[in-house]
C-alpha cells in the first residue's frame, strides 16, 4: 500500500498496513523492528564543508591565479621583495573573505535553537513522552494546542483540531483538520487529514496515527531537493573572473610586445626578456583583490548595522545586480499575524454586543498581546481590547458554563452563560442558526432577502483575502439574533508599499510566490503596490505545473503573482528566470522556500520568523524580517558594485601610466625612468589606501532610480577601457613634462630627472582618484568633501612621499634625495596636469565612470 497518499486511505486501512491497534499503539517488539527497518526521525543535516575547505575557496580565482604567477616570476628573477609583498597581499585577501564568513555562519550558529524536540505517544495501551527520534510509522501520537507535529501523520480522531502550516503551504490561517478520506488527486495544502513534521498545533487536540519518518516525510522530502540545487557563480564572481582573464591576456600581450620592440631594435636578447616579464608584472593590479574584498567586507558590516546577515561574502554585490525579486507572502510581505481588518454589525446599536459575544465565545488568550491559542480568536481578543473593552471583566462576569467547541464539521462554536448563549463560526452556518437579527428598533425576522444580502457582504470580505466570521446571541440556542461579521486578514507590513515602489523605480520585477490561495495573494498584491507593475498577470499554480521552463521565461517579466506554489515549482521559477539571464533574489521563511533560497543568486531568509531550514538555505538573513531592509540591502549592493568599479578604473588607469612610462622610455632609448624598487613603493603607496577609500564612498544620488546591471554586463566596458588607456597616457603625458623641465634646466642629470618623475607620477595618481567619481569638481566642489576617509587615505600618502626624502634610508632604498621648493612646484603643477583634463571633459559629460 502506497503510504504516500494516505490521504486517500481510510484510517482502518492504514491501521492494517502498520498493523497497529489505534486503542493501544504499537508493542515495543514491532517498535524496535520498524526503528531498525526506517531508522531514526530526523533530517540527515548537509554535511557542512570543512575550514580549510572553505579557506582554499577563497584563492581560487582567475585574479589569484595571475597574483601567484607574478610572485613567481618575480621570485624567479630575483625581485624576492616583490615575490614577498604581493604573497601579502594574497594571504590577506583570502584571509579577510574566510573570516567574514566564517564569522557570519558563527552568528547563525547563535541564532538556532538548542532543541530536543519530544512527542506524547501510545504504546502497548500506555501514554508516554518520548524523543521525537524514536518515532517510527505506525506510532498512534496524541497532540494538543502548542505541539509541534514531530512527524507525518494521518488524523482519525479530532477535537476541534487546528494547524499552522505556513511553514510549510504557505496558507497564512490556521488549517482544520479532519479525519476525512480526501481523493488522491488533492494537493498538499489541502489535505485537512493530514499533519505535516514541523507545523505547529494552534488549537483543539487529536490523535492521528505516523505513515512517514525522517527523510520520507515532506520536510525530508524537501531536504533531498535541497541536496540538488547547485549553487550557481555569483555576477561579481564572473565579472571578476572575466576581468582576470582579460588582465591576463594583457600581461601576457605586455610582455611580448616590449621583449619584440627590444629584439627589433638590436638591445640584448635576454636583457629585453627580463624587462618585458618585469614590465608585465608591473601591471598586475596586486592591490585589486585585496580592494574587491575589502570592499565587500565593508558592505558586510553595513549591512549587519541594518539587520543584515551575511552568510556569503559576493552575494552582499549580487544584491546590486538584482533583476528579478521572488518574495513569499506569509510573514515576509506580511506580518504573519491574525488582526481584525472590519467588522460589519448588523446595525451600529449592535457592535458592542458583537465585541461581547466574541470574547465569551473564544477560547484564546492574550499574554502581553501574544496569542495563546488560535490566531484568528486573538485577532478578535486584540480588536476588542482596541475598542476599550476589558476583555478579563467580561468574562468574569459572565463565565462559560457549557460549549460546543469549533468543528470542521458544523463550522460553528457555541457558548452557554448565565445569561444567554454566544454564537460564532461560518457567517453561512451562523445564519442557518438565526431566526431573528439585530435592529435598531429591537429583533426583527431574518428573512431570505436579508440573508442574500449578508451573502453577498461575505463574499466582498472573502474577495479581499479576508476570513469571516459571523457571530449571534440570544436567550437560549432557539432563539438566536444575527450581530454581524468580523473580517480577518494577515495584513502587509505597513513599510512594503514604499519598498515595493523603490523596487520598481529601481528597475527591480517583484513576484510574489505563494502557497495561499487566489483571492488572498491577489489583495495582498494589490495593497503593496506589486500589480502596478506594467504587464501585471496573476498565474495559478496549477497553470504554472502545465508550463515548461523556457514558456515560464518568456512571460516572467508579465507574472506579478503565482498562487497555491509548492516547492517544486518555486524551484522551476527561479531557475527559469536565471537561464533567461535573470539575477534572482528569492525571499522567504518556510521550508517550502529552502530549495529557491538555495537555487537563487540571493537566497534571503527571515531571521525572527524563519524555519531553520530556510535559514540554512540561505545566503542573507534579515535580523528584522523587513521587506523594506531587503531594499537597503540592494542600495548597498549597488553602491558596492560601482565602488568595486570605481577602484578598478583607478587602479588599471595607475597600472598602466607606470607601464607606459618605462616602455617609452625603452622605445626612446632614455635613462631608467622609474626604478624597479620605486615601481613598487608607488603600488604601495598610491594603490591600496586610496582604492581602499573608494569602497566607503557614499552612494550616487540616482543608485534606486536606474536599471540593474545585466548578468552579462562587465565591470569595465569598452568605454572604460577606452578611459583607462587615454588617462593611462595623459598621466604619463604628465609624468614625461616633468621630465622634459628637469633635462631643460638640469641637462646630463639624470638621477634628478628620475626622481621628478617618480614624484610626479606618484602624486598624479593621487590626484587622479578624484576622477573616478562621478561629480565634477569644478561644478561641485563640496562633493570632495563627501568621503573623509579619502581624504585621509590621500592626505597620508601624500605625506608619506612628501617625507620619504629626508629619510636616509629610503634616500639609499630608492635612490632619492630632498627636492627644492621650484621641484616640488613643478612636480604639482605636472601631476594636476591629467586630473584638470578629467574635470573639464566631466563638465563636457565625458564622466569615465558612467
Amino acid at each position: 500500500m502506497d503510504l504516500a497518499q494516505a490521504h486517500s486511505l481510510d484510517a482502518d486501512e492504514i491501521f492494517k498496513d502498520l498493523e497497529v491497534d489505534p486503542e493501544k499503539g504499537l508493542d515495543l517488539q514491532r517498535v524496535e523492528m520498524l526503528s531498525k527497518q526506517h531508522g531514526p526521525n530526523q533530517i540527515n543535516p548537509e554535511e557542512p564543508a570543512p575550514w580549510w575547505k572553505k579557506l582554499v575557496v577563497q584563492f581560487m580565482t582567475p585574479m589569484i591565479y595571475l597574483l601567484a604567477g607574478a610572485a613567481l616570476i618575480s621570485l624567479a628573477m630575483g625581485e624576492e621583495l616583490d615575490a614577498a609583498a604581493i604573497g601579502v597581499v594574497i594571504l590577506i585577501n583570502g584571509g579577510i573573505g574566510f573570516v567574514t564568513e566564517f564569522r557570519a555562519e558563527k552568528a547563525l550558529l547563535a541564532l538556532r535553537e538548542m532543541i530536543s524536540p519530544t512527542a506524547v505517544v501510545l504504546r502497548e495501551g500506555v501514554i508516554r513522552t518520548i524523543n521525537a527520534a524514536s518515532l517510527v510509522p505506525g506510532d498512534i501520537i496524541l497532540l494538543e494546542a502548542g505541539d509541534v507535529i514531530p512527524a507525518d501523520a494521518r488524523v482519525f480522531e479530532q477535537y476541534n483540531l487546528g494547524v499552522d502550516e505556513s511553514a510549510l503551504t504557505g496558507e497564512s490561517f490556521p488549517v482544520d483538520k479532519s479525519g476525512e478520506r480526501l481523493p488522491v488527486e488533492t494537493v498538499l495544502a489541502d489535505r485537512k487529514n493530514c499533519l505535516f513534521s514541523g507545523t505547529a498545533v494552534v488549537r483543539g487536540s487529536g490523535r492521528a496515527v505516523i505513515f512517514a519518518t525522517g527523510m520520507k516525510t515532506e520536510i525530508g522530502r524537501i531536504s533531498q531537493l535541497l541536496s540538488t540545487v547547485n549553487k550557481v557563480e555569483t555576477p561579481l564572481e564572473e565579472r571578476l573572473a572575466r576581468l582576470g582573464v582579460l588582465l591576463i591576456k594583457m600581461v601576457i600581450g605586455i610582455a611580448i610586445l616590449v621583449t619584440g620592440l627590444g629584439i627589433i631594435q638590436g638591445r640584448g636578447i635576454a636583457r629585453m626578456i627580463e624587462t618585458g616579464i618585469a614590465l608585465a608584472v608591473a601591471a598586475v593590479p596586486e592591490g585589486l583583490p585585496f580592494v574587491a574584498t575589502m570592499t565587500l567586507a565593508i558592505g558586510v558590516h553595513r549591512m549587519a548595522r541594518k539587520n543584515a546577515l551575511v552568510r556569503n561574502l559576493s552575494s552582499v554585490e549580487t544584491l546590486g545586480s538584482t533583476t528579478v525579486i521572488c518574495t513569499d507572502k506569509t510573514g515576509t510581505l506580511t506580518m504573519n499575524d491574525m488582526v481584525v481588518g472590519t467588522v460589519v454589525p448588523a446595525h451600529e446599536s449592535c457592535e458592542g454586543s458583537l465585541l461581547r459575544a466574541s470574547i465569551l465565545c473564544n477560547k484564546a488568550h492574550l499574554v502581553d498581546d501574544d496569542c495563546v491559542g488560535d490566531p484568528m480568536e486573538g485577532a478578535l481578543l486584540r480588536y476588542a481590547s482596541s475598542r476599550g473593552v476589558d476583555i478579563e471583566a467580561v468574562r468574569k462576569a459572565t463565565p462559560i458554563l457549557k460549549e460546543e467547541p469549533f468543528d470542521s464539521r458544523t463550522m460553528r462554536m457555541i457558548t452557554w452563560h448565565s445569561d444567554g448563549v454566544a454564537a460564532k463560526g461560518a457567517p453561512e452556518r451562523i445564519l442557518e442558526l438565526c431566526r431573528i437579527c439585530c435592529s435598531p428598533g429591537g429583533p426583527v425576522l431574518l428573512g431570505e432577502e436579508t440573508k442574500k444580502e449578508w451573502t453577498e457582504k461575505v463574499e466582498a470580505l472573502a474577495a479581499r483575502g479576508m476570513r469571516t466570521l459571523a457571530f449571534a446571541w440570544g436567550e437560549d440556542e432557539e432563539n438566536l439574533a444575527f450581530l454581524g461579521v468580523s473580517g480577518i486578514f494577515d495584513p502587509p507590513r505597513p513599510e512594503v508599499r514604499d519598498s515595493v515602489n523603490s523596487c520598481i523605480n529601481a528597475g527591480i520585477h517583484v513576484i510574489m510566490v505563494t502557497g495561499d490561495h487566489l483571492a488572498t495573494a491577489r489583495t495582498i498584491a494589490g495593497d503593496v503596490g506589486i500589480l502596478r507593475q506594467t504587464g501585471a498577470k496573476v498565474l495559478s499554480g496549477s497553470a504554472l505545473a502545465d508550463m515548461d521552463e523556457s514558456d515560464l521565461a518568456s512571460k516572467a517579466r508579465e507574472i506579478a503573482v503565482i498562487d497555491r506554489v509548492i516547492p517544486e515549482h518555486k524551484l522551476m521559477i527561479v531557475r527559469s528566470l536565471q537561464r533567461s539571464g535573470e539575477v534572482v533574489a528569492m525571499t522567504g521563511d518556510g521550508v517550502n522556500d529552502a530549495v529557491a533560497l538555495k537555487q537563487a543568486d540571493v537566497g534571503i531568509a527571515m531571521g525572527i520568523q524563519g524555519t531553520e531550514v530556510s535559514k540554512e538555505a540561505s545566503d542573507i538573513i534579515l535580523q528584522d524580517d523587513r521587506f523594506s531592509t531587503i531594499v537597503a540591502a540592494i542600495e548597498e549592493g549597488r553602491k558596492i558594485f560601482d565602488n568595486i568599479r570605481k577602484s578598478v578604473l583607478y587602479l588599471l588607469c595607475c597600472n598602466l601610466s607606470e607601464v607606459v612610462v618605462v616602455l617609452v622610455g625603452i622605445l626612446l632609448g632614455l635613462p631608467s625612468i622609474l626604478l624597479p624598487l620605486q615601481i613598487l613603493w608607488i603600488n604601495l603607496v598610491t594603490d591600496v589606501a586610496p582604492a581602499l577609500a573608494l569602497a566607503l564612498d557614499p552612494a550616487e544620488p540616482d543608485v534606486m532610480n536606474r536599471p540593474p546591471k545585466k548578468r552579462q554586463e562587465d565591470i569595465l566596458s569598452r568605454w572604460h577601457m577606452a578611459n583607462i588607456v587615454f588617462y593611462g597616457l595623459i598621466i604619463s603625458l604628465g609624468v614625461f613634462t616633468a621630465y622634459g623641465f628637469s633635462v631643460r634646466f638640469h641637462p646630463g642629470d639624470s638621477a634628478r630627472a628620475t626622481e621628478l618623475c617618480f614624484h610626479t607620477l606618484v602624486f598624479a595618481q593621487l590626484f587622479f582618484v578624484f576622477n573616478v567619481r562621478s561629480s565634477s569638481l569644478l561644478r561641485y566642489p563640496g562633493k570632495a568633501l563627501s568621503n573623509p576617509w579619502l581624504l585621509a587615505g590621500i592626505g597620508f600618502s601624500a605625506l608619506l612621499q612628501f617625507f620619504i626624502g629626508h629619510l636616509p634610508i629610503m634616500q639609499v632604498l630608492l635612490d632619492i634625495r630632498p627636492l627644492s621648493a621650484v621641484e616640488w612646484v613643478t612636480v604639482i603643477s605636472c601631476a594636476l596636469l591629467p586630473s584638470l583634463v578629467a574635470q573639464v571633459r566631466k563638465l563636457f559629460g565625458k564622466d569615465m565612470v558612467r
